[in-house]
């Protein structure tokens, strides 16, 4: 007997089989939380995403490693509720405003990536003896990409508010409504009239949503005055769209997107996404795991499949992607940081799969490759799109070759006067800078990659260009003979250091100032031939500490009121 099979049976014994104790949904939660509670923290460890934690707790405990919950039925009963508190999460983030100005090219490149993978994914398992029904709904799972991890990855970098992040945002929204449809038409009957029908379910549920969306104004501004009254009145309008969902004989997580995309253009959605948090996150645990349980087996038949699953979703989709993205006119890097966005599989392809296999759509085979696939690319997604900058380096060369005729991330105002002031990012410290050169606006030209911003500069007539500081086609377009002081107030490093190299080749007379997070990051800056480096944490430990040392109660009073009034006029000036 191996050391694993002995493992399974002593935990088997002492959970499952124990006859002092009757097997009970507790112990299955508990024994999925406990294993789920160490591998994440693994996984923290490691660096590594921890919904792949989820699902290896599934494939561990199911009945394709020990075998400790053989009937998961009551797991998978939670699961659904999983899926309803995921989808109602992605719903909360759909925000058509975010998307102003660049509708025409995420329409675009969504529905170009979304149908050429499709159809090469067809092709491909057709290849591979799939029947056409599972090459065509393999397709689809593997054409949806992960909000939930791409966001993470996104928020964790501060980059939530770029261009490149819109566009990847914008594109998930055109996957995520195409997976809305595949879930309304999952059926082993394609017929013209169930397509019908189905199509006019989802355009009803939509209407009761926008007539919903009227009513509930005074509801949600009574229920905002108390917290506990708040999460109920959301947890209703949530199950309330479950429910009406299933009644139409519509996934429940379709009822569920509809009830987040509703709340979403409320004045509470942010404090809806914070109530809702604790219990999504809770039964998004134990479905990743379902997930990881419904792997059975693992054959030699799929490892080919699989591979050319991880090739298309790591080539050619982000390429696809990225080419539409140039061909629309935006820089070399932009597009390549979109397109390897798009490197995993999406929990919406997971339950898009759990559906089909319940339904006798597609195979265990077939739904293993998914699963398989989503694994592995969301415990690589991170890589991928940490390489998306060499890789765009690479690439760049080859997407230099096509030309365009109109270079979108170009100037959004300009203002009479020479250019002697260069001022990078304009958001925070930016602004700081902005309101005590007031005087010297003319000379000043600033470039932000958040359209908001410039928006705002642009209000007070100052000289801006919306675009990435890190994109050699941006800043060549600069009027940069008249420069004197660049500074630089965005963290990352590889940007600033990009910085300080073009403008150095470009000038030596010219002064670089320059932004770091750690002290190392400081002394690697002055390396590579930084002016001087402002560390903001170390000057404001500086500050706070002269502000300890002399300071009394009514000093501190009156320093606060004084800060409150300072950052409310540097606010307002751009906003």
């Amino acid at each position: 007997m191996s050391l694993l099979e002995l493992s399974g049976n002593v935990i088997n014994l002492i959970f499952i089989q124990n006859p002092l104790s009757s097997p009970s949904i507790l112990i299955s939660i508990a024994l999925v939380l406990i294993i789920a509670a160490v591998l994440a923290l693994i996984s923290k460890l490691l660096k590594q995403d921890v919904i792949l934690a989820y699902i290896l707790t599934g494939i561990i405990i199911g009945p394709l490693v020990l075998g400790l919950i053989k009937d998961p039925v009551t797991i998978n009963g939670l699961a659904e509720i999983g899926i309803t508190f995921l989808l109602f999460a992605a719903g909360l983030e759909m925000s058509l405003s975010k998307f102003k100005g660049r509708i025409s090219t995420i329409l675009l490149a969504g529905i170009i990536q979304v149908v050429s993978v499709i159809a090469l994914s067809f092709f491909v398992f057709q290849a591979f003896h799939f029947n056409q029904s599972e090459s065509l709904w393999l397709g689809i799972a593997i054409a949806l990409s992960s909000t939930v991890v791409i966001t993470k990855i996104l928020s964790d970098k501060n980059e939530l508010n770029t261009l490149h992040a819109r566009f990847i945002m914008g594109i998930m929204f055109i996957q995520d409504m195409v997976a809305i449809g595949a879930l309304a038409l999952l059926s082993k009957d394609l017929s013209l009239t169930f397509v019908l029908v189905s199509i006019a379910k989802v355009l009803l549920l939509a209407l009761f949503a926008f007539l919903v969306k009227i009513a509930i104004k005074p509801i949600m501004k009574k229920a905002a005055s108390s917290s506990e009254l708040l999460l109920l009145i959301v947890l209703a309008f949530l199950f309330l769209f479950s429910s009406i969902a299933y009644l139409l004989k519509l996934s429940i997580a379709i009822g569920a997107f509809m009830a987040g995309i509703m709340l979403a253009n409320t004045e509470y959605k942010i404090e809806i996404s914070s109530k809702t948090k604790t219990l999504r996150d809770f039964f998004a645990v134990i479905f990743f795991v379902s997930v990881g349980m419904w792997l059975t087996n693992v054959s030699k038949n799929i490892i080919w499949p699989l591979i050319t699953v991880m090739a298309i979703l790591i080539i050619f989709e982000p390429l696809i992607t990225a080419l539409v993205i140039r061909l629309r006119g935006y820089g070399s890097r932009t597009s390549l940081k979109v397109g390897f966005a798009f490197a995993q599989v999406s929990e919406f392809s997971l339950i898009l799969m759990i559906s089909a296999l319940s339904l006798g759509i597609v195979s265990q085979s077939a739904f293993d490759v998914i699963v398989l696939a989503a694994v592995i690319s969301i415990a690589i997604t991170q890589y991928t799109v940490k390489t998306g900058e060499p890789l765009a380096k690479l690439f760049s060369k080859i997407f230099s070759f096509i030309k365009i005729s109109t270079y979108r991330e170009s100037y959004n105002y300009t203002s009479p006067g020479k250019k002697t002031i260069l001022l990078i990012g304009c958001h925070r410290m930016g602004t700081i800078y902005l309101k005590n050169l007031e005087k010297q606006k003319e000379n000043i030209l600033v470039l932000d990659y958040n359209p908001e911003i410039t928006k705002a500069i642009s209000k007070q007539k100052i000289s801006c260009i919306y675009g990435d500081a890190g994109n050699t086609e941006m800043l060549n377009q600069i009027p940069s003979e008249n420069l004197k002081i660049v500074v630089s107030a965005i963290p990352q490093k590889e940007d600033n250091l990009f910085i300080i190299k073009y403008f150095k080749r470009l000038s030596n007379k010219i002064h670089i100032i320059v932004t770091a997070q750690t002290i190392d990051d400081a002394l690697d800056f002055y390396k590579a031939g930084a002016d001087y480096v402002l560390l903001p944490m170390v000057i404001g430990a500086e500050q706070c500490l002269n502000i300890m040392q002399k300071m009394n109660k009514k000093e501190f009073f009156e320093l606060k009121s004084e800060h409150i009034e300072y950052l409310q006029d540097i606010h307002r000036y751009l906003y």
